[in-house]
Parts: structure tokens; C-alpha cells; sequence
């Protein structure tokens, strides 16, 4: 899901403040578009006086950091991460992600705990990563490789159909790329073994249809060589460089999406991001962008354009990366895709709404340039993301709307669930996102706002955790869905416990943290240990063992709760799940200590979000050049 590090070096030098960015909104025409305006419940003149209000105080910059570069050659670089997730700094915050935390946090929380068990744990799990990106072994004996048969491989008929079925059944209504009478119709039929011999980008996208849908049929596995989904896509992965040297054509575009999202699992996670940006460049080569279709199928080209979009900027907003796809230059307008729609509601479409979201506020707040906004414009352009991501909510159909009652009973079939577990991480990690870089700026300060982020951020971590649940532990699930966002989770709720061990939610917090620990021994069960994921419960058995310690020993003495102005975090309603449960209460409470924790007093950086960064240094000789974006990157 979804990287959130406080990532960047403050360059020596003192550029001039510039303004943010902040893209105009344009009001939709189209009629699913005035139905997403009517669920706000506001009316167009109120909605237009907002966004004149907002961007009054949200505007254009007049120039990027490469301007003042080109400008003086003596300007040093900026940058917002140190080239590792795993090595970073406490300046600046990036786009999303994982809640890995600072030199200074690791710190403050290992002084607390008086045992280094926290940084053995995190050593472990960068060694655990490390291992499972190939990165210390020869690349010629990595099991990922590219020069795999590309001989066709023999696949029963009715193999071939059960696979083909199970793919539109299940993972063609998430990503409807495909015009499946016309697939169908060259997989199954008589000239189907003439054109795997003389099509490469055909066959490349025909063995990995059938590895994506023999992963519902009982084929797939998390370990990257192994089983019968692995041995059809290896045949793609093969004919990749096939693929990508000749002329591009919608049918190499399609072959390349196709092995990206079978990437997106755990078993072959190393190349989902290249894999991605590839099929974002040949969109960009085709002109599919500026809705250029020289194929005789344009509801196709169109279609696929709008998955590689989904998929590209989900990507580069999880990893902190600029998108390849100018949204200043896309004309490309959005077919429909009746498959992808769940009881009215439209995936695709608003996964199109959302992935635009996410690209705006990467180039307002988090990109390289948006650093150098002074503070009140950055909190009007967090104020502009704020509420087109609150109006995104609301034109959701409420069965499938973040933050509004959960039911299993709502959705009655695998892909709906799904698709309702993934809208709402979608929607929290960027609620993460905007908490943390809110805490962020107000540093020290307690105030409203940052009262509001707070609570924010910690229901959605709790959201997340309540979620684990329906997470469906197979092989095809996507990494982010499976790890990336429960992980974020966990660290967040371990880093509020461990720092305010008398709040008043202490032990529904604890709970929950038992939650998603025995959600990753789940995991590890699910992936016959492919996935070391239990290393991950030892968190939630660190701050119950330090909590009881502190209550055995006397040590802990919490005061009357004061309950803070939460008006601004009430807007959002409470995501109930099943049963009834008692109500997240304010993140921010007094406490105190006894005497013998009077040298390490509480403070308002000790209520400060976890920043997460966590700097190689402070993990001994951890491994150099280990990218956990690539782990868990994708947010599909």
C-alpha cells in the first residue's frame, strides 16, 4: 500500500518560499458525475463557492525547483528519500506508505521500553525483505528471470476455458481492460495455436490471462518458481523484450498490463513497478493519452489506457515518484465498463476520480517542488485535497462507501468483497497520508487541526486493523492488500500505545494490536511460511509487555481523560464492522507518570505521529539499497 516517510534533506540553502500548486477542479457534466455531486449533499453554487474560496489561498506556483536550479547552478539538490525506504531523514514527509519510523523514534521508544527489542525486530524484517527481493544473490540466479522458454505451453482445452472463466470472473471486473468476446474468441478457437506462434505480444498475454485465472483455480503459490500460475507467466515473462522492442500496439500495451498486475502479488513483486511504468510509455507512444486509436477496437484502447492510468499513478503516489502520465495532457475520455460495476456501484470509474485525486496531491504536497511552500500554503492545498477526497467518498454508493457500516451480507460474492476491503484502504491510506503531513507541520503546536489529524490518523489505522478480517490470505491477492496497509496499521497503533500508555483506549488499542498480529500468523500459516510474516506479532507483545510493566510496578497513573475539540474530525463518520463496538475516543489525552519516569516526561512530540523514517545507521549493518516500495508497493 499505499510510502509515508518523513524522507527528505533541508538543503543548506534557503530557497524562496513559492506557492503550492494546487490543480483546479473542474465541475463534472457527465450524469455519473452529477450523481457523485448530488452525494455530497451540496448544491453546485455552494460546491463552486468552496473551491473559489480554497483556491484563493491554494494557488499556482511560479516556478519548480528545477527553475531555481537552472537559475543558479550553486543550489544544492533536494531530495525526499535516501534511495531506501530504510534510510531516510526527519524533514520532509513523503506521499504514503509504510509507518517506518525515525532514528530519533526508534530512540525515544527503545528508552522507554529499556530493551533494544524493537530494533531486533525491525532488523529482522529488513532482512526478511531483503531475502525476498533477491538482492543478495546473482541476478543471473534469481528465480524472476527473462530468458524463459517462450515456447508455447500445453494447456488442456478445458484447462484453458476453466482458467480463461475464472480470469473474467474475478480479475477482469477489477482491471476491464479486455474485450472478451474478441479474447475468447482467438484463445478458444481454431486458429488459436497458429497465432501463439506467430504473435508474441498474443502469447504473452494469453499465458498470463491463464496464470491469473489459474491462481483461482487452486494454482497459484507465494513463492516466486513454484506452481502452475508461476510456469504460464514465466512463459511471458520470456517474451518480454519481444514485446517491448517492436512497434507498439494496443496488443503489446494489453500483455504488458496483464503481467503487471500478476506482479502486484507476492510471488513475483520485484518487477510490478517497471512493469508498470512500461505500459504507461507505450500508452504515451500510442498517444492513447490523447484518445489517438488507430485500432479498429477504440472502446479497447480506451479501456486499457484508463487501467495503465489507474495503475501507474497508484503506483508512483505509493512509492513516491513522479508519474510518467501528465494529467495536463490526457484526453483520453473514460468508456464504460458495465463488468466493473458492484450494485450501482462503479469501480472503474471511481478508481479513474481517485488515481486523478492522488496525482494532484502528490504534485501540491509531496512532490520536490511542493516542498518549498511556505506553511499556509500547504495547509490550503491539504484543506483542497481534504475535501475533493471527502467529496470522492460521498458520491460512493453507501454499501461500498468508506467509513459506513460494514456487512458481509452486502456482498455476496468474492470480487465485491474485495473490491469493498480495497476501496476503503484506498481511502485510508490517503487519510494516513493527510494526517501525517499535517502532524508534520505542526511540529510541537497543539491545536485544533492538529487535534483533528490525530484522531484521524489513529481511527484510520484502527479502520485498517478492523478490516484484516476479510482480507482474502491467497497467493493472487495484492501485496498491498495482504501487508503493506496492515503493516502501516501496526506500527502506527505499537508507536501511540507505547508513547501514551495511560490514554483511555490503551486496551482497546492493545486489542487490536493482538488483532492484527494474529492476522499476520494468518498470513504465515496461508503462505506455509513464505511470508515470515509472525515476526510482525512480536509488536503487539512488546507494548502489552510494557504496558503490564508499568501497571504492575506502579508505575502508571493515568489522569482524568480531557476530551478535545474533535469537530473537525466528526465530520468523518465512524466505520462500524458487524458487531457493535465501543467508539474510537479522542487521540489526545492527559496523562502522567510516576517519578521513575520523570526523566523521559511526556511531550507533545510524544502525541506526534510516528514519523516514518528509519535511517540504516540505526539498524547496525542492515543491507544497503533495500527498496521496500517494491515490496509493498502497489496499491491496486
Amino acid at each position: 500500500m499505499y510510502e509515508l516517510h518523513c524522507n527528505l534533506t533541508t538543503a543548506t540553502h534557503t530557497s524562496p518560499s513559492q506557492t503550492a500548486r494546487a490543480a483546479t477542479s473542474h465541475e463534472p457534466k457527465s450524469g455519473r458525475e452529477s450523481l457523485a455531486r448530488e452525494g455530497t449533499g451540496e448544491s453546485p453554487q455552494q460546491q463552486h463557492q468552496q473551491h473559489q474560496q480554497l483556491h484563493q489561498r491554494g494557488y499556482q506556483s511560479s516556478k519548480l525547483h528545477i527553475d531555481h536550479l537552472l537559475e543558479n547552478r550553486n543550489i544544492r539538490g533536494r531530495r525526499q528519500i535516501e534511495g531506501s525506504i530504510l534510510k531516510a531523514n526527519d524533514n520532509y514527509v513523503g506521499s504514503s506508505g509504510l509507518a517506518f519510523f525515525s532514528e530519533q523514534r526508534i530512540a525515544s521508544i527503545t528508552e522507554r521500553l529499556g530493551h533494544n527489542r524493537l530494533r531486533e525486530n525491525i532488523q529482522s524484517l529488513a532482512a526478511a525483505i531483503h531475502s525476498r527481493m533477491n538482492r543478495n544473490i546473482n541476478p543471473a540466479d534469481s528465480v524472476v528471470s527473462f530468458n524463459g522458454t517462450s515456447s508455447p505451453a500445453h494447456v488442456p482445452d478445458d484447462h484453458a476455458k476453466l482458467y480463461i472463466n475464472a480470469y473474467f470472473n474475478q480479475v477482469h471486473p477489477v482491471y476491464p481492460f479486455l474485450d472478451r468476446a474478441h479474447f475468447e474468441s482467438q484463445a478458444m478457437g481454431p486458429g488459436r495455436d497458429q497465432l501463439l506462434k506467430t504473435s508474441t505480444a498474443f502469447s504473452a498475454l494469453y499465458h498470463t490471462v491463464l496464470a491469473l485465472g489459474c491462481q483461482y483455480q487452486e494454482g497459484g503459490t507465494f513463492d516466486p518458481g513454484k506452481g502452475t500460475a508461476w510456469r504460464l507467466y514465466q512463459i511471458s515473462l520470456g517474451l518480454l523484450t519481444d514485446i517491448l522492442v517492436p512497434r507498439e500496439a494496443l496488443a503489446n500495451m494489453q500483455a504488458i498490463i496483464s503481467m503487471a498486475i500478476f506482479a502486484h502479488n507476492s510471488s513475483c513483486l520485484q518487477i510490478g513497478n517497471m512493469l508498470t511504468a512500461e505500459a504507461a510509455r507505450i500508452a504515451q507512444l500510442l498517444d492513447f493519452n490523447k484518445a489517438t486509436c488507430l485500432e479498429e477496437n477504440e472502446a479497447a484502447c480506451y479501456r486499457t489506457f484508463w487501467v495503465v492510468y489507474i495503475l501507474e499513478k497508484t503506483m508512483c503516489f505509493a512509492s513516491s515518484k513522479a508519474s510518467i502520465l501528465s494529467d495536463f495532457d490526457i484526453g483520453c475520455p473514460i468508456p464504460d465498463a458495465p463488468e466493473a460495476v458492484f450494485q450501482g456501484f462503479d469501480w472503474f470509474f471511481t478508481m479513474a476520480r481517485f488515481s486523478r485525486l492522488i496525482s494532484r496531491a502528490y504534485e501540491v504536497l509531496f512532490s520536490i517542488s511542493a516542498t518549498l511552500n511556505p506553511a499556509d500554503v500547504i495547509y490550503a492545498n491539504i484543506d483542497i485535497i481534504s475535501n475533493e477526497l471527502e467529496r470522492w467518498r460521498m458520491s460512493i454508493p453507501e454499501t461500498f462507501r468508506p467509513r459506513e457500516f460494514f456487512q458481509i451480507k452486502n456482498f455476496p460474492d468474492h470480487v465485491s468483497m474485495a473490491v469493498a476491503v480495497r476501496i476503503r484502504f484506498h481511502y485510508e491510506s490517503i487519510v494516513i497520508a493527510l494526517s501525517r503531513i499535517t502532524l508534520h507541520l505542526e511540529g510541537e503546536t497543539s491545536t485544533t487541526r492538529w487535534s483533528a489529524s490525530k484522531n484521524r490518523l489513529i481511527h484510520a489505522a484502527r479502520t485498517v486493523i478492523e478490516l484484516t478480517r476479510y482480507i482474502d490470505t491467497e497467493a493472487h491477492a495484492p501485496i498491498c492488500v495482504l501487508d503493506s496497509m496492515p503493516l502501516s496499521a501496526l506500527f502506527i497503533l505499537f508507536d501511540f500505545v507505547v508513547h501514551n500508555p495511560t490514554h483511555p483506549e490503551t486496551k482497546s488499542n492493545l486489542s487490536l494490536l493482538g488483532i492484527v498480529a494474529g492476522y499476520f500468523c494468518r498470513l504465515e500459516y496461508a503462505s506455509r511460511g513464505s511470508l515470515p510474516s509472525s515476526l510482525l506479532s512480536n509488536f503487539a507483545g512488546i507494548a502489552r509487555q510494557y504496558v503490564d510493566d508499568l501497571e504492575a510496578n506502579g508505575k502508571l497513573h493515568p489522569v482524568g481523560a480531557i476530551q478535545v475539540d474533535m469537530d473537525a474530525a466528526s465530520a468523518q463518520p465512524r466505520m462500524d464492522i458487524q458487531q457493535p463496538r465501543n467508539p474510537s475516543s479522542s487521540a489526545d489525552s492527559s496523562y502522567s507518570y510516576s517519578e521513575a519516569l520523570a526523566i523521559n516526561p511526556p511531550s507533545m512530540e510524544n502525541l506526534s505521529c510516528p514519523i516514518n523514517d528509519m535511517p540504516l545507521s540505526i539498524v547496525g549493518d542492515l543491507f544497503e539499497h533495500i527498496d521496500i516500495v517494491d515490496f509493498f508497493d502497489n496499491i491496486m
